[in-house]
């Protein structure tokens, strides 16, 4: 064999092997649904299935930013199940542990997510003087997990804190929304979750 097909084989190679490469890569993303998430903190903060959506929102962001899952809840009659589905494990976890979703219930699904509150601490402390302040500390741990349709689970916990002394601590609700940029528990849990999903890089 001439040198010259020698180094012909190599190029060919050389602009195939990459390109493999990154199909292989798109294909290892996992189609994702966000499809249970609880609350166990018993906190009356707490207690509005609004907080369950924004909750499932920042979930799904985060993993998309992880690039290995694309969530598939664009379809608007998916969304809406979702929706129902993440409402009722929230406020009624009895009538939610009778059918919990599955791969048969949703075929289009690599991997399903569920995700719990664990804890949510709230100390305030206030300092003596003139210059008497109030200082309030947050902190929340959640809990994700990522089962695979291989029967394959894996699991991350985060925490997240946060502090003020101006800032409002628990949830405010706003024509049916729930900021969490604007309060001291919504960035505690925005962080909480960040710090469990990046565990699965």
């Amino acid at each position: 064999m001439s040198t010259k097909i020698i180094y012909l084989f190599i190029f060919i190679a050389a602009v195939l092997f990459p390109v493999n490469l990154h199909a292989q890569e798109q294909e290892a993303k996992y189609r994702f649904m966000v499809v249970d998430i609880q609350d166990q903190t018993g906190h009356k903060g707490w207690e509005n299935h609004l907080i369950a959506y924004g909750i499932k929102s920042i979930v799904s962001d985060e993993l998309y930013n992880t690039g290995q899952y694309i969530p598939i809840d664009d379809n608007p009659e998916i969304a809406i199940r979702i929706n129902e589905m993440i409402a009722a494990s929230w406020k009624n976890k009895k009538a939610h542990s009778m059918h919990k979703p599955s791969f048969v219930d949703n075929p289009d699904c690599d991997a399903l997510v569920a995700v719990v509150v664990q804890d949510f601490k709230l100390k305030r402390l206030r300092s003596i003087g003139i210059f008497a302040a109030a200082k309030t500390t947050v902190e929340v741990v959640v809990k994700v997990d990522v089962q695979y349709r291989d029967g394959s689970i894996i699991t991350a916990t985060g925490s997240g804190k946060g502090i003020t002394k101006s800032l409002g601590v628990l949830f405010q609700i706003r024509e049916d929304k729930i900021y969490f940029n604007e309060t001291t528990v919504g960035q505690a849990t925005r962080k909480a979750i960040h710090n469990a999903i990046s565990k699965f890089n």
